[in-house]
């Protein structure tokens, strides 16, 4: 193939009761982290002060979390479908992990249904629809406030606009709130318009974003730009976003402008790649423990507060963790998933030595920051290791609490680096591939030495080979692969995927016999 064509049990019981609501009264439940407890409104009362206006928008960033942990969407999707992650035990994953997604398990009909994502888009059109009543009624409010609080609502329903068409190609385009949480009986939309619509949204709204919340001197909701960095979408968060809008479109121009944007102007909010040792670990990077200063390296990310005494944010379902841990980290004798050794070597081993993710020093020595039990026959897959506060449990019923993280700098780093490749700026790329590759104990590369008798599509293996190693995990696999095959089409399977429209999920029985405008993707029919 030409290269050029080509996110408690308390907490859980909540989220419930907050979509049943949802369901019925159109966001009438809302979370309010600020303030650390749940507000609960009538439809009159909820537009009247800054209060509403602060536990609605921070409704909308729970809903997004949900659509994403329900079901361990977010990892099921991203990185277990064809990904690296071997199934031990469980029917269901292993139908995951095989593209079998018509076989008739409870998980993957859940997962197939795209209503939890609808969800996010009414009760963001509510409040874009709403929250200019406030203005009239609390001189609290101000223009400003207004202005972020919507701009952050029209991305958020962007983004699940765009997580849907990831996972599913056409879906209905609904830029309106629709009454008492009911889904109007509208047939799909072409993935082209509403991928237009996502762009022009986060165009429209990312220069109205501020580069931190609470940076100017009244602060955002009562915070200051440390209280908000890492956990609130930003600018920055917008454009990354768009980032990956544009090379799902094959649109490398403006990957490279979007995420060049981000990379060149991060300094201004404190955004950095991490060492290993601030990605791993329970007060890592996906743990609300890690460092103010450093959280703006969270570009687009949904998070559980454990500084709370009165809410407990502890959940088991919505992490990779209730999957990949087991002893010695907590009191379970397997994992349920895993990345066997020889994966393990077969990845991170292929150029000599030292990666401090997997890897080994000049004594021989192993890095195992990603895994624990390298001695063991199954290893457990360690990178995302958040427990509680960070504090570890060893409780039978273990309870998580790490970010799911859908950006982070050497995302855009990498990204970076394939839209330079794409442009014909290939050794412009490999600096930005040596970024990340250094940051874990990697020899530099050089186009001119190492790559260039391989050309373009030799560069283009060694990016996504990075991004497979760095973003282990995280979610990207998946979506990585695909955009592999579009315009390497070095692996026949997904090449054969993307041309038959594989690469897309199923839509949930529970959706098509609720709408009968909607059909069923035809490979899966």
């Amino acid at each position: 193939m030409n290269i050029v064509k080509k996110y408690n049990l308390d907490k859980l019981r909540f989220v419930a009761l907050l979509v049943l609501a949802l369901q019925l009264s159109s966001c009438n439940d809302f979370l309010d982290n600020d303030n650390e407890f749940y507000h609960v409104a009538t439809q009159e009362q909820q537009w009247n002060s800054l209060t509403d206006t602060r536990a609605a928008l921070f409704g909308v960033y729970g809903l997004m979390r949900s659509a994403l942990g329900e079901n361990n969407t977010y990892w099921a999707v991203g990185d277990l479908r064809l990904g690296d992650f071997t199934v031990r035990v469980r029917d269901d994953l292993q139908a995951i992990r095989d593209n079998k997604l018509d076989e008739s398990y409870p998980l993957i009909q859940q997962i197939a249904n795209w209503r939890r994502f609808y969800k996010v888009v009414n009760a963001a059109s509510v409040f874009v629809e709403n929250a200019g009543k406030v203005l009239e009624k609390d001189d609290a409010y101000s223009e400003t406030n207004y202005q972020y609080d919507v701009a952050q609502v029209r991305v958020l329903r962007a983004l699940a606009y765009f997580y849907m068409v990831r996972m599913w190609g056409d879906v209905p385009l609904l830029k309106y709130s629709y009454d008492n949480g009911t889904f109007p009986e509208v047939p799909r939309t072409d993935v082209e318009i509403v991928l237009k619509y996502v762009k022009d949204e986060l165009k429209a709204v990312a220069p109205l974003l501020p580069e931190l919340l609470g940076a100017a001197s009244d602060k955002y909701y009562g915070g200051d730009a440390d209280k908000w960095r890492g956990w609130l979408l930003n600018r920055y968060s917008a454009y990354a976003i768009l980032a990956h809008v544009s090379a799902w479109e094959g649109n490398y121009v403006d990957v490279e402008t979007y995420a060049g944007y981000v990379w060149d102007n991060a300094e201004k909010i404190k955004a950095a790649c991490v060492p290993i040792e601030d990605l791993v670990g329970p007060t890592g990077i996906f743990s609300v423990s890690y460092a103010n200063t450093n959280r703006a390296a969270r570009l687009v990310t949904f998070g559980y507060n454990y500084e709370s005494t009165e809410v407990n944010e502890s959940t088991v379902d919505g992490h990779l963790e209730s999957w990949t841990l087991a002893d010695p980290i907590i009191s379970k004798a397997l994992p349920d998933i895993f990345i066997s050794k020889d994966s393990l070597v077969k990845i991170f081993m292929q150029d000599a030595t030292g990666d401090t993710r997997f890897g080994f020093d000049e004594t021989g020595r192993y890095y195992t920051n990603y895994i624990k039990g390298l001695n063991l026959d199954i290893p457990v897959f360690s990178k995302i290791n958040v427990l509680r506060d960070g504090k570890g449990t060893t409780s039978d019923h273990a309870v998580f609490g790490s970010f799911i993280i859908l950006s982070r700098m050497e995302d855009m780093a990498l990204l970076r680096a394939e839209a330079l490749t794409m442009l014909n700026r290939s050794e412009d790329a490999v600096a930005y591939l040596n970024t990340v590759r250094n940051l874990r104990g990697l020899v530099t590369l050089s186009y001119e030495k190492d790559l260039s008798k391989g050309g373009a599509e030799l560069l283009l293996k060694e990016i996504f080979n990075e991004r497979r190693r760095e973003l282990m995990g995280e979610g990207h696999y998946w979506f990585d692969q695909i955009r592999r095959a579009r315009i390497l089409g070095d692996n026949p399977e997904m090449v054969e995927l993307v041309n038959s429209g594989k690469i897309y999920w199923p839509v949930a029985d529970d959706v098509l016999k609720a709408n009968p405008e909607i059909t069923q993707n035809e490979c899966w029919k």
